[in-house]
């Protein structure tokens, strides 16, 4: 990843818009970024890591403490941030939360984060790869960059205080870093997928071991032996519940069929019994049936001659109808008669009222000749009515339209007076608009003014905060340092006259070599418990109260900078405000509020003008309007008195040629349909009687014929009932019957008659057929007696029950069998199974356990394969570093014994010191030589990356501080290894104050610091 071009804007000390174009710099160059303390050279790289990742270099710095103090209200916090990488180039725009003036109402609003990612094109046309959104740009830049803002922070940006991490981090730590790096997360994936694989291979295979338990308990036997025996004791159990079952099911059958012959023979015996009792009953029964019999005989012949009987019988009754009818003739003929004398008299009298009918169609007609003059009377009167309306009408609208002229006269006359009062108040507006813009300035000043005051006390408290701390930590220092001095001191006494203790007579000294020994070193009774451990320790304890002392020191310097930049801040704004510099601000508010709202009512003034001018012109218009209106009503009240006299005269003359009872339609349409009603009444009375004189004299007529007839018809009938009744007579004497009684009494119906036939032929049916079957049933049972059945029956369930309990046992022994069987060729499958699953785990297992670490050595596969890889970053690291420590130091991994026991080790670090021979924590470092070695490392983590194209690239470093801890010799050795590493193509950048790198570096970033924010120059 390559560094294009940085712009910042309103972040950190820089008020304005700074840009930063890293190709003026040159093709891979390595510059310097200088500038004063408090400058923003850090804040270089806070933004260069903002504009990526969205966070600084310092992890407490949030978002609305990134804004610059100096800045304009109006200018907003952005970093944009151009770069290249892999053959693309991308451009990021980030805009942190801050607080802005509002865009209406005055105040402040909170502007909301945004982040704005684009891909620069060929062309040079930008892709929108993410619009807006904060969380999908932080996304995006980790997928792009492969790379995690911590992870930025410790290959690529070694930020001031914390250079010395990835140096210090923990094993696994390291492993995080190197595994996203090199892009080894297939090896920890593998391990996943073979410990997944072998977890459940395992799983399978308990799972086969509880399925075959399962099977055995289902049994009740412990194992497989007690399985097979089990399985040879039920199968001779089996064959012995067969014989004893076939030998039961024999005697059954045998028993069985005794019954069923004994059951047969006795329902024999009892068929005979029943059918003989049933013979007897219908003898018994002989004497009824002969009586049905005669019965149903003596009706057939009854109804033989019953047809001679039923006319006799209908003939009598149709002289009696008749005699009926005359009867009714006779009283209708009376009626009749009645009803014609007073049909004759109604006649009378309807023809005297029908004489009136002459005199009302008369009035009829003249009723009908008045509509015409009811119409033309109609029509004058509403002639006459709308003339005097419209006189009436004008009349009014002349009235209205005078007093309408007098008001808008007045109206026009309030519009001008208003028009020039609203002039008056807008005269004033610049002048006050003027005074508001400077009140609002002040105000401005005055709000900035408290807010650094008050800022410059938080500040004062922080400065006295960071002395403390210093003090503090400057006393932790001397402590340490003169600790550890005490210990390094008596350690080498203990050395010292260790030597001396083995040093024989005339023998050279190892340290000074001579053969003469004056005194011999003595050991420190009270440091006998000292050694190489204490003394690093206390070394490592030193270095951190240093490292403490160090980080106070430059916090008290910050603090102190801080509160002289926020004093000059507060002269200028004192300046600047003069005499309002001790006003308050709420008086100061109220002012300016004071303004503002004579500008509002000023504005509200303004359109009322507007509107009180149109206002006139819309009056002055419809006064115009009205004067017109009124003219042409003046000239038109003539003509419409002229109108109203001739309709008076017209409607004068109708009157006379009409009655005034018919000067309404109603009243005149009413009499001619009264007239006509009663017209039509006379005539359909007169109708009427007529048709009831008609038809009362028809009545009449019809009766006396219809007794006349029913008359002829008696004799007739009286005739025909003497020749019948000599006819039954003569039928009765040649019939069975004697007398007329007899004859009733031998008549039935029919239904009775049928049923009597059936029950007497069924009474013969059925003693034929009993009388059959006992001559049978006598001839098979000769000779035979009935058998004891209550003894067959006790013998049969006897040998029922025998046989249910042998099949019963049967049914044990053979599920038995079945099941112990079925489990059996169960286990034999799982077993089938299980051995495959064995084999396969054989492999899969053993793979698992070595990738984990859990085998004989105990390193995974990931961490082994990371082991190897930081051995090579490491080899490269040391080269550097020997150069730099002039043959001192060297990077190595801990010993391989550790990394045996300890699956979490195995990328640990230690420092090889070549004066001692012995390896040991890189934290017993000092500041400077952990500088070295955290250069070192970052520059040989960074070649082996690169060397592995694995998909990231480390093609940019920058260092902040860290060359003030290095001696000139050492300094120089470290530059020498920056510019080898420039020539491999790398872009460095250093952040420091050494001015040795002013002089020996041509390519720099200057950051010129001043009382109202810094600026960046490039120096190429």
């Amino acid at each position: 990843m390559k560094l294009q071009k940085l712009e910042i804007q309103a972040f950190g000390p820089f008020a304005g818009k700074e840009t930063i174009n890293f190709a003026d710099l040159g093709e891979n160059p390595l510059f310097l970024i200088d500038g004063p303390t408090g400058a923003g050279k850090s804040s270089i790289l806070h933004a260069i890591c903002y504009a990526l990742y969205g966070e600084t270099t310092d992890k407490e710095r949030k978002d609305l403490g990134l804004r610059c103090d100096h800045a304009d209200a109006d200018t907003l916090t952005e970093l944009a941030l151009e770069f290249s990488i892999r053959g693309k180039t991308y451009r990021i725009k980030r805009i942190p939360s801050q607080m802005r003036p509002a865009k209406k109402g005055g105040g402040e609003t909170e502007e909301k984060p945004s982040a704005h990612l684009r891909q620069v094109l060929a062309d040079g046309t930008e892709e929108t790869l993410v619009a807006k959104k904060v969380s999908d740009a932080d996304k995006e830049i980790v997928k792009t960059i492969g790379l995690s803002a911590s992870q930025f922070k410790q290959v690529m940006v070694l930020p001031q205080g914390r250079f010395r991490e990835l140096l210090l981090a923990n094993s696994k730590d390291r492993q995080t870093i190197l595994s996203t790096l090199f892009q080894t997360e297939i090896f920890s994936e593998i391990e996943r997928l073979l410990a997944a694989r072998a977890s459940d291979i395992d799983k399978k295979h308990k799972k086969f071991e509880e399925n075959k338990q399962e099977a055995l308990l289902e049994v009740q036997v412990t194992d497989q032996a007690a399985l097979g025996e089990a399985i040879i004791e039920s199968d001779g159990l089996l064959g012995e519940c067969t014989r004893t079952k076939v030998q039961a099911d024999q005697h059954r059958l045998e028993e069985n069929n005794k019954l069923k012959a004994a059951s047969d023979l006795q329902l024999q015996f009892a068929q005979q019994k029943q059918k003989q009792d049933a013979l007897n009953r219908l003898v018994m029964e002989r004497d009824n049936n002969e009586v049905k019999r005669t019965q149903y005989t003596r009706a057939e012949q009854a109804t033989v001659i019953a047809p001679t009987w039923r006319s006799v019988q209908e003939t009598g009754k149709d002289i009696q109808q008749k005699n009926t009818d005359i009867t009714t003739a006779k009283s209708a003929g009376v009626e009749a008669l009645a009803k014609t004398k007073a049909a004759e008299q109604a006649m009378t009298a309807a023809g005297t009222a029908y004489q009136q009918r002459d005199i009302l169609k008369q009035r009829e007609t003249q009723l009908d000749g008045y509509r015409g003059i009811l119409s033309q009377y109609e029509q004058l009167q509403t002639t006459d009515l709308a003339a005097h309306a419209k006189l009436e009408q004008a009349k009014t609208q002349h009235a209205a339209l005078e007093s309408a002229l007098v008001t808008k006269e007045h109206e026009i006359e309030q519009i001008k007076l208003s028009i020039e009062a609203l002039g008056q108040s807008t005269a004033q507006k610049a002048q006050i608009t003027e005074q508001q813009l400077s009140a609002k300035a002040q105000l401005l000043l005055r709000k900035n003014l408290d807010q650094a005051n008050t800022e410059l006390q938080r500040l004062q408290l922080a400065e006295k905060t960071a002395q403390i701390a210093f003090t503090d930590c400057l006393v932790e220092y001397q402590k340490a340092e003169e600790k550890a001095d005490r210990l390094e001191l008596l350690l080498r006494k203990n050395q010292a006259a260790l030597l001396a203790e083995k040093l024989g007579e005339d023998e050279l000294c190892p340290v000074c070599g001579s053969a003469d020994h004056p005194q011999l070193a003595t050991r420190s009774e009270d440091a006998s418990d000292i050694d190489q451990d204490g003394v690093d320790q206390a070394r490592s304890e030193q270095s951190r109260a240093a490292t403490a002392r160090n980080e106070a020191d430059k916090q008290l310097e910050n603090n102190k900078s801080a509160v002289i930049a926020k004093q000059t801040v507060i002269v200028d704004l004192v300046t600047q405000l003069g005499d309002d510099a001790q006003r308050h601000v709420s008086d100061m508010e109220q002012a300016h509020a004071s303004l503002i709202s004579q500008l509002d009512q000023i504005d509200k003034d303004e359109k009322s003008l507007t509107q009180r001018k149109q206002d006139q012109k819309t009056q002055e218009a419809a006064f115009k309007v009205t004067t017109d209106e009124l003219a042409g009503i003046q000239k038109t009240l003539p003509e419409l008195h002229q109108k109203k006299t001739l309709a008076e005269s017209a409607l004068k003359t109708a009157e006379a040629n009409l009655p005034e009872q018919y000067r309404c339609t109603d009243a005149l349409e009413k009499a001619i349909k009264d007239t006509s009603a009663e017209i039509e009444r006379l005539e359909k009375a007169y109708k009427a009687a007529e048709a009831a004189l008609n038809a009362a004299q028809l009545a009449q007529a019809n009766a006396q014929a219809a007794i006349k007839g029913h008359g002829q018809n008696l004799i007739e009938l009286n005739d025909r009932l003497r020749v019948r009744t000599e006819e039954w007579q003569q039928t009765l004497d040649a019939s069975p019957f004697t007398t007329q009684a007899e004859f009733e009494t031998a008549r039935l119906d029919d239904a009775l008659v049928t049923r009597l036939r059936q029950e007497v032929s069924h009474y013969d049916d059925q003693r034929k057929e009993l009388t059959a079957e006992l001559g049978l049933l006598a001839q098979q049972l000769q000779g035979k007696q009935l058998p004891e059945l209550a003894t067959l029956q006790a013998q049969a369930e006897a040998t029922q029950t025998a046989f249910e309990a042998a099949d019963s046992a049967w049914t044990e022994a053979n599920n038995r069998c079945v099941l112990l069987n079925r489990i059996h060729e169960r286990i034999q499958q799982l077993e089938a199974d299980q051995q495959q699953v064995r084999q396969e785990y054989e492999v899969i297992g053993n793979l698992a356990k070595a990738a984990s670490g859990n085998g004989k050595v105990r390193v995974s596969l990931e961490r082994f394969v990371l082991g190897n890889l930081l051995d090579s970053v490491l080899s490269i690291a040391s080269q550097r570093l020997r150069i730099m420590s002039k043959g001192q130091y060297s990077l190595v991994r801990q010993n391989e014994a550790e990394q045996k026991r300890n699956t979490t080790a195995g990328l640990d670090l230690a420092i090889d010191d070549a004066h001692s021979g012995k390896p040991r924590p890189v934290a017993t470092l000092s500041g400077g030589e952990s500088f070295m070695a955290s250069l070192a490392l970052a520059l040989g983590l960074s070649d082996v990356v690169q060397q592995r194209s694995g998909g990231i690239q480390l093609d940019t470093l920058f260092v902040d501080e860290g060359f003030g801890s290095l001696d000139q010799e050492s300094l120089q050795l470290a530059i020498n290894t920056l510019i080898d590493l420039q020539s491999t193509g790398r872009t460095i950048g250093i952040i420091s104050h050494v001015s040795e790198l002013k002089e020996q570096m041509a390519q720099r970033i200057d950051v010129v610091g001043s009382r109202n924010g810094s600026s960046i120059r490039t120096v190429a």
